[in-house]
Parts: structure tokens; sequence; C-alpha cells
């Protein structure tokens, strides 16, 4: 009885998780992350080939992008839950409209996995980037 007991309760420890490293809630995109490489397009780019540095600052609601220490833009977010162009449906960034200056702009799904941040546009042929928690 004690060997199934014991064989019941490593079954129940071997199929836990930790999902702490894994997670896409605004909560886990807050501080600054770095761009690293971007994918998709007609070419990748990267910040040496652009010879500038690029931040994404997540706080609150609000995204700001910075280029070279120099604040671009400062929009307003939320997250939802979308279908994907990729299958599925996907955790996604999504600028508020009254913020946009555009015509349009591509929602991001994103994945959050450490200190690595993936943002895919939704959209055909457009970018999927790549940034670096900011510690």
């Amino acid at each position: 009885m004690k060997k199934y007991l014991l064989l019941f309760v490593l079954i129940i420890l071997s199929s836990c998780s930790n999902d702490d490293k894994n997670s896409n809630s605004a909560a886990s995109l807050q501080g600054r992350w770095l761009w690293v490489s971007s994918t998709g397009g007609f070419q990748g780019v990267t910040p040496a080939a652009l010879k500038q540095k690029s931040e994404l600052e997540f706080s609150d609601n609000y995204v700001s992008t910075y280029t070279d220490g120099q604040l671009m833009k400062k929009l307003k977010f939320h997250i939802a839950t979308k279908k994907s162009i990729f299958g599925g449906n996907k955790k996604m960034i999504v600028i508020d409209k009254e913020d946009l200056t555009q015509v349009y702009y591509a929602d991001r799904s994103f994945i959050i996995n450490g200190n690595d941040l993936t943002l895919s546009e939704e959209c055909n042929d457009c970018f999927i980037s790549k940034y670096e928690k900011v510690k």
C-alpha cells in the first residue's frame, strides 16, 4: 500500500510545473525591454544594422517607444485574447484606437520566456521582434 501511495505522490509531483518563467500578462510586460532583432518583411533588421538603440517600456496601461534614449511615442494599450493569424487564440497587445496617429496598426501577439519577449505583428509579411528585459 505504501508503494502505491508513494507512486501516486510521485505522479502528482511530476505533473506540477512552474509557469512563472512563461507568463503572458500585462504584469509580466511591465518594465523596459531592449530590442535585439526583427525578422520578416523583406529582410530582418538588428540594432547594429540600423546603428540605433531601441527600447520599449510598459508602465501601467501605456507602452513607450524610445530610440537612442529619446521618447518617440507613448500609446495606451490593453491585453486581449484574439484569434491569431498564426493559428489559435493568443494574448495580444492592442493599442487603443484613440491613441493612434496612423490609419493601420497591427495588433501584436506576445510570448514572454524568462527575460525574453517576442512580439509578432498579426499581419501577413510583417515583423517578429525579439527583446531582452533591461535589469
